[in-house]
């Protein structure tokens, strides 16, 4: 299975990116092992970086755990084995730092 975690972050600069990617490798620590790749900037919303995670282990426990860290504000698709679920700011609430403004968090089979 693989387990992947993309948040979207409003973010000023690379400097403050790598600082929140810290951070959310701080966050991520409490439940899984984060693999991060470089943040980048959003194409579609130059404004905001994208930071992109790879989790171990990866199973649905620890899908479960990453949903919990903000348990409002998520959409659930997909089955037992193939999940994705999206996470939208909203009042009052935030997921990992409060800096994120949406996350998209999936779960699924690889081929053997």
């Amino acid at each position: 299975m693989e387990l992947f975690l993309r948040v979207f972050t409003s973010c000023s600069d690379d400097s403050v990116s790598l600082y929140l990617l810290k951070r959310l490798c701080n966050a991520l620590s409490e439940c899984a092992d984060a693999i991060p790749s470089n943040p980048n900037r959003y194409w579609k919303i130059p404004e905001m970086y994208e930071f992109t995670f790879r989790l171990m282990p990866a199973n649905m426990n620890v899908f479960k755990k990453i949903i919990n860290f903000s348990p409002n504000g998520w959409v659930h698709m997909g089955s037992n084995s193939d999940c994705s679920s999206v996470w939208n700011v909203a009042d009052g609430s935030s997921f990992l730092v409060p800096e994120v403004q949406w996350a998209e968090l999936q779960l699924y089979e690889t081929a053997p």
